[in-house]
């Protein structure tokens, strides 16, 4: 039986390694794409991943903005602007207009008719649950985005560009690779030394006779 449970747990320190390897290259990746020029998100597929790359984009419609609570940065509290934008070819993809530190005002400028900005990332952690509130307008604890993209007249693209530079007076929020090869390898450091413990007191423990 311990013998059983020590081959688990050296199995899940592999995979922990692995994943930890993985992390390494989307770190990289991600840092890569920082310093490419950035390309127009309507000339990219609709169907592409956001891999943290530049993109640019030009605003032809808008739908409502929604405010993300408890979002905080360098230690105060505020809210992120979230907003649906529509592209050149007819598809939508959701903005992060940038920071606000509370007391956030409700004022909203209207989107410039110039190329914004921004770097295209994966959806952040859903780290929303009941009795969370989720919605498409006004402040809420996360944008309900199966509700958006049935809403929205024309398919809504993976992921959230950040806009860097934020829209004043807003911040840009800070954006990171969302691996963290660190957890992985302290993971396969404790099975390994977990899996290598079971399979001492295997040894050492008597047997019983047959």
């Amino acid at each position: 039986m311990l013998r059983c449970l020590a081959l688990l747990a050296l199995a899940w320190a592999l995979w922990q390694w692995q994943q930890g390897g993985q992390a390494v290259q989307l770190q990289e990746a991600f840092a890569r794409a920082a310093n490419l020029p950035p390309q127009a998100l309507a000339e990219v597929a609709q169907d592409a991943v956001p891999q943290g790359q530049r993109v640019w984009l030009a605003v032809r419609d808008s739908a409502a903005s929604v405010r993300i609570a408890n979002a905080r940065l360098q230690g105060r509290e505020g809210v992120r602007q979230w907003q649906a934008v529509q592209l050149a070819d007819g598809s939508w993809v959701v903005i992060d207009r940038g920071w606000l530190a509370r007391p956030a005002g409700v004022l909203l400028l209207p989107l410039p008719t110039g190329r914004l900005l921004g770097r295209w990332v994966p959806l952040p952690p859903d780290l929303v649950a009941p009795p969370a509130k989720l919605g498409l307008s006004g402040e809420v604890d996360g944008l309900d985005w199966p509700a958006l993209a049935r809403q929205l007249p024309g398919p809504l693209r993976q992921g959230l560009v950040v806009l860097d530079p934020a829209l004043r007076p807003h911040i840009s929020w800070p954006v990171s690779a969302a691996a963290d090869p660190a957890r992985h390898y302290r993971q396969a450091r404790m099975a390994l030394l977990l899996g290598l413990l079971l399979l001492l007191c295997s040894r050492l423990l008597p047997r019983r006779p047959a």
